[in-house]
């Protein structure tokens, strides 16, 4: 008896050792940057009235989409939600959908692989440590499943890597992706054909990611309710494809796809005559981040196809 008291008393001692080291130690550099990216993109969105303009995606969508081209061709406030792929969907959705109101419309150029996600790689990565560390109210809100698969999995090398990153947080050291390189309205700046052509080499030597689309997968569930909660709420959502070099075949099945996905709960999808596919010279430093000058030219015509939407609404939706 004695011994399994013991034991349990361990067991226990372990867990809160274990719990208070990962509640102490984070990775101000890199999951701080997403924090403090998602603030400053929100701060900005509560001051715009609607009907306003949000771009929801992961990287694809900060980097490659310009708030400032939609805003002169639509004449609307425009605000870049978008951050990284890795972020779960859902968690995005939970963030943002208080802050969009009828009458807005909310641009989705999500990457290929988020489509394909399951719930795993959907709860998976960073997204953990954002919740332990800055996001506990929705931490809270889960069930028990996921609050225990959020603190199991920070690891050897993320204490490794917090303890780095901690330590040049207090020399401030800032990534290329802080808020600093940010327009006032979220999108990325700065990333010009030039600054990018360190990674020429990089960028031809990489592979493009598929773009097969699946029939459902979770974060197509996920997608699906929240098309359909904005539908009701009378928030136009419009799908479209993210930018990716010119030598990926986009197939028109997969796009046919994802327009009834859009569509089927009420929705809208458009394709640029291009499918939003560029010259291997347009791109940053990986094969979903336009530079900054096709980044602005790729918003324009973006903003040409979703004119012919925004004059089509109901007057009772503007």
């Amino acid at each position: 008896m004695n011994k399994l008291l013991t034991l349990a008393g361990l067991i226990a001692l372990s867990i809160a050792l274990f719990v208070g080291v990962f509640s102490v130690v984070h990775r101000p550099v890199v999951v701080g940057a997403i924090q403090r990216q998602l603030d400053y993109k929100q701060v900005y969105a509560r001051t715009l009235t609607s009907p306003k303009i949000i771009i929801f995606a992961g990287s694809n969508g900060r980097y490659s989409h310009r708030c400032e081209e939609l805003t002169r061709a639509l004449s609307l406030p425009c605000v870049n939600a978008s951050i990284a792929v890795g972020i779960g969907l859902d968690f995005l959705i939970w963030k943002w959908q208080p802050l969009l109101h009828a009458g807005d419309l909310v641009y989705l150029p999500l990457e290929y692989g988020q489509y394909r996600f399951s719930n795993a790689e959907m709860h998976g990565g960073l997204q953990n440590a954002l919740m332990v560390h800055s996001q506990r109210d929705y931490l809270w809100s889960l069930d028990a499943q996921r609050i225990a698969a959020a603190y199991g999995s920070f690891d050897l090398p993320f204490l490794v890597h917090g303890v780095v990153e901690m330590a040049l947080d207090r020399h401030g050291y800032k990534t290329s992706s802080s808020t600093d390189s940010l327009t006032p309205q979220g999108d990325q700046s700065g990333h010009t054909a030039g600054s990018g052509a360190a990674y020429a080499v990089f960028l031809k030597n990489s592979n493009a990611e598929s773009t097969a689309v699946p029939e459902r997968s979770d974060t197509i569930d996920v997608l699906n309710t929240f098309l359909r909660q904005m539908h009701e709420a009378g928030v136009t959502v419009v799908g479209g494809l993210p930018t990716v070099p010119d030598s990926v075949n986009v197939e028109a099945n997969d796009i046919a796809r994802l327009r009834r996905l859009y569509e089927d709960a009420g929705q809208q999808f458009i394709v640029l005559p291009n499918r939003s596919r560029y010259p291997l010279g347009c791109f940053f430093d990986t094969l979903y981040h336009l530079n900054e000058g096709c980044q602005k030219a790729h918003s324009a015509l973006v903003a040409s196809a979703l004119s012919g939407l925004l004059l089509a609404r109901p007057v009772d939706a503007r």
